[in-house]
Parts: C-alpha cells; sequence; structure tokens
C-alpha cells in the first residue's frame, strides 16, 4: 500500500513527457555537480548512440551531446553558469526517453557565497521494507526545499550487490535522483559484495585526493565545505595515514578558502547507543581532527537510530545548551548526528553525550544553511520534526538575517540542577533536578557514570502533570552505596524533550 501511495504522490506532482521508454533501462540520474559542470548519467537495454540536450527552459535547449555506443550512457556537462537550474532531456535517434519540468541540475553557488540552501542526511536504507519506501514518500514531500543529499552508508543491503540497487535503491529514488545529487558514503553493507563494485560503478564522486580514488573526496557549496571519509575499505595502515593526511591538508585549505561551515560524513557513528555503540576506531582516528579544526558537524549512520550529541570536544559536553550553540569562527566544538533510521530502525538506550535520542522510528535529517547560521532538524516519515538545533558563527562578519517564517529556533532548556558540585558524603546530601513541561508526559530519567551505566534511577516513565516538577538524588547508588568521587551525567525525557547534563561528586 505504501509503494502505490508513493507511486500515486509522484504522479500527481509531476506532469512528465516520457516516449518511447522501453529501451531506457535506468536512470537518468544526476551526479558530480559543481559551481561550473554537471554529470547526466542512464542505461539502456540495448547498445546505441544517445543524445543529452539542455538548456536554461523545458524545450529550449541550448546545447546537445551525444554519446558513444553502448548500453551506459555518461554526460558531462561543463562551462556552466553558476547557482543556474538547467533542464535536459534524453533520447537516441529519433526517440525521447525522459524530458519535462522534472528532468534538471543545478550548478552550485559561488565559493565562499552566503546564500541560503538545504540538504538531506540519512542512512542505512535500501532494504526494500515499507519504512524505507514511507520515508522515500516523505523525502518526495520535503523534495522542493532541498538542493542535494548526503547518503551516510549502508545504502542497499544486504550485502551492496548490484542487484539489491535495480530493486532497493532506483526505482525507490528515481524521482528525487533524477534532478538532485545524492552524495555518498561507503557503508559496511555497501562493501560485501566484491569490495563495493556496485557503488563505484553507480556513483561518481570528484576524487580529488593525491591517490585518485572515490572512497573518499569532498566538495564546496556555498560558503560550506563537506568531506566524506572512508572508514570501510581504506582504513587501515598506509592507507589510513594517507587518508587522514589528506583530510588535514583539505580541511586547512577550506579554511584558508575563508569558507564558513566545516561539515564531514562517514558512517560509523564514533558516539552512538542505538543498534550500535560507540566506534573506537573512527574516535581514535577522525575525531581528533575534527576536534584539531573545528569542524562544526559530523554526521553518521550505522546504528538504525536518530541522535544528536551536544557541543563536543575531545569526547566531552563543551556547552550543555540542550538545543542552541555559537561558535566563534573554528573554535573547539562540533555536533554529531547519528541518522541511520532511513529504512532500518531499531531501539536507543541513553547515551551521556547525546542531548536527542529516538528509536524505532524512520526518517531523516534536514540541514539548513544561511550564512552564519545552521538550523539542523530530524523529520519522520510523517514530516513531523522530531529535533531540531542551531549553531550560530560569531566572527568579523554581519550577522546574516533569517526572515520570519523562513527559518525559527526558540533556545533555551527545560532542565536545571543544583548545587553542583556536591558532597555526596555529607549529611543531608542530594542534588536537586528542576523542570518545566508544558504538557503532561511521562518522565524518565537517571542518573549515569562517564561510562555510560546507570547509577540511579530517578523516574521510571511516571506521568506527571503539566508544570514544574522537582527530582532528587542523594548522590548514592541503586543498591545504597554512595557514589565515587568523579563525574556523572544525569538525563531527563519528558515526551519529546531530552536534557543531559554533568554532575561533579565530591567525596
Amino acid at each position: 500500500m505504501i509503494r502505490r501511495v508513493l507511486l500515486l504522490a509522484a504522479g500527481a506532482v509531476f506532469i512528465v513527457v516520457q516516449i518511447a521508454q522501453a529501451q531506457l533501462d535506468l536512470g537518468p540520474y544526476v551526479q558530480n555537480t559543481s559551481q561550473n559542470k554537471a554529470v547526466v548519467i542512464w542505461y539502456t537495454k540495448n547498445p546505441e548512440s544517445g543524445f543529452l540536450r539542455y538548456g536554461q527552459q523545458p524545450g529550449e535547449w541550448s546545447n546537445t551531446m551525444a554519446t558513444p555506443s553502448g548500453t551506459v550512457h555518461r554526460v558531462e556537462v561543463s562551462n556552466l553558469n553558476r547557482n543556474t537550474k538547467y533542464y535536459y532531456e534524453i533520447g537516441a535517434g529519433n526517440q525521447v526517453y525522459a524530458t519535462g519540468a522534472p528532468y534538471f541540475f543545478r550548478t552550485h553557488p559561488r565559493v565562499g557565497a552566503r546564500v541560503p540552501f538545504r540538504f538531506f542526511a540519512f542512512g542505512d536504507f535500501g532494504d526494500g521494507s515499507d519504512e524505507q519506501w514511507a520515508t522515500a514518500a516523505q523525502l518526495i514531500q520535503q523534495d522542493a526545499k532541498h538542493h542535494f543529499a548526503l547518503l551516510l552508508g549502508d545504502i542497499i543491503y544486504n550485502s551492496g550487490g548490484r542487484e539489491n540497487y535495480l530493486k532497493d535503491y532506483f526505482p525507490v529514488y528515481q524521482d528525487l535522483i533524477r534532478h538532485s545529487v545524492w552524495w555518498p558514503t561507503l557503508g559496511n553493507h555497501d562493501i560485501k559484495s566484491n569490495q563495493g563494485a556496485a557503488y563505484f560503478e553507480f556513483f561518481e564522486t570528484p576524487a580529488n585526493n593525491p591517490a585518485k580514488v572515490e572512497n573518499y573526496y569532498s566538495f564546496d557549496y556555498a560558503n560550506a565545505h563537506f568531506i566524506s571519509l572512508d572508514r570501510e575499505l581504506l582504513f587501515t595502515g598506509n592507507d589510513l595515514q594517507q587518508q587522514l593526511d589528506w583530510v588535514r591538508q583539505d580541511l586547512a585549505a577550506a579554511k584558508s578558502r575563508g569558507q564558513t561551515w566545516l561539515i564531514a560524513m562517514w558512517h560509523r557513528a564514533p558516539y552512538s547507543a542505538g543498534s550500535h555503540n560507540d566506534d573506537e576506531e573512527t574516535r581514535e582516528a577522525f575525531v581528533p581532527i575534527m576536534d584539531e579544526f573545528g569542524v562544526d558537524l559530523v554526521l553518521c549512520g550505522h546504528s538504525h537510530v536518530a541522535e544528536r550529541s551536544f557541543l563536543l570536544n575531545n569526547h566531552q559536553i563543551v556547552s550543555q545548551s540542550l538545543n542552541a550553540y555559537s561558535k566563534e569562527n573554528f573554535t573547539s566544538g562540533t555536533i554529531y548526528v547519528v541518522s541511520g533510521a532511513g529504512g532500518k530502525i531499531e531501539n536507543v538506550d541513553p547515551h551521556p553525550l547525546m542531548a536527542f535520542q529516538l528509536g524505532n522510528v524512520t526518517g531523516f535529517a534536514s540541514i539548513y544553511l544561511n550564512g552564519d547560521t545552521l538550523i539542523g532538524r530530524w523529520i519522520d516519515d510523517q514530516g513531523e520534526i522530531k529535533d531540531k538545533f542551531t549553531i550560530i558563527k560569531t566572527g568579523d562578519d554581519a550577522p546574516t538575517k533569517i526572515e520570519a517564517g523562513a527559518e525559527t529556533m526558540t533556545p533555551g532548556r527545560f532542565a536545571v540542577h543544583y548545587p553542583n558540585p556536591f558532597h555526596a558524603s555529607a549529611p543531608g546530601a542530594g542534588m536537586r533536578l528542576v523542570f518545566s513541561i508544558s504538557s503532561p508526559a511521562p518522565v524518565q530519567a537517571a542518573i549515569y557514570d562517564m561510562l555510560g551505566r546507570e547509577v540511579a534511577r530517578l523516574s521510571s516513565n511516571k506521568f506527571f502533570p503539566a508544570g514544574r516538577h522537582e527530582l532528587s538524588w542523594s548522590g548514592r547508588d541503586a543498591d545504597g552505596n554512595v557514589a565515587a568521587k568523579g563525574i556523572y551525567f544525569y538525563r531527563v525525557q519528558a515526551g519529546n524533550h531530552i536534557h543531559t547534563a554533568k554532575v561533579l561528586v565530591l567525596p
């Protein structure tokens, strides 16, 4: 039923002229765009010489490009204007296979331009499930607002085979990829069949590294720099060292060009408590570089949940704000987002570094950038915003004005605690946790140690009415023992609101 609704919805949105499609086997889809070029790829069932026509209005073609005889057709259109929308049609001989308003590509804005744009980010999706199709339907609903997508790995299950792409990728997303570039990163399932041969066949990335491989790469879009890293194939020995050396050089070059935002993606999340826990290898290899260069946002998948950290540096929270952060240029502090529920969904457990967590719900991240402002959202397959956060860059430039109704965000938190620190062994010792909720909700609250182990439970989904409430912790564990000196975390969740903060316990 979901598949039928998706197809009907797509048909209601677009009026497409498609003639003689029997020969078209796959595509067309857009890849590897930049300020002045774009690549369009399609497959035909039999060998033939094809053509691509393009122009700034449908049917008003300014140029025609031919392809050699074959079944795989790739056209690289170059010398294009920046930040421009071009329409295209494809075919062979006197036959047109695909044409009309849905077939277009966009070139990138000028590097450094302070112009607004949005992109999707999601992973772990190509399994043919109803959840995958439901998320795809919502992506179509949101598509007009977004310029491209980041695919966070495990694009296709179960082994990344070519036949799986033909079944659970192209048929599901064709209405999106015919005009929107989907930038990928490798996942562990993507490489199980022939070391990711199908991934490297279907996706084209810049390969702008000394090794000239497409495993890792980077690109600019307006005043943001994006970098995709390989956690799966080139992650040991000299291969890893060469990748890390390039990452440092690439990020340094982006900063020297004056790019405002640094955004990284790879598959396995360094911080997570979903279907997978923290990936120690990326924490050791990638995270120190993120800290060194002040990368603003890291996007990962692998764990089939939605999570978003506090602002972190050196594996520690540097801002306890629940959802509003500020950074001066490239000072320390990175937000880590796990968006691995594009089709696969599983449970999530509490994690002391996370400001937001959600399990068993499929959806995607949507990131909006405008000058010095980044607004992130996580949206479920029904279009409901489950999480929202902001990062504001402060520096020499004048603040960006966000027009009323465009994107707004109300900063703040709904819980405070005191005293902090406190002496657990003192008579009458304890910490008070005060929170306010605007509507009745079940509340879960607990204390955790630095390893994420629960020390004490303060509330087990007890239902609280709207208003101000107070919980307390005596400084003792569940067995009545005085907590050892050190840093602890409390986590309180009321409905969809989650707050986590550090607590220092003294002897």
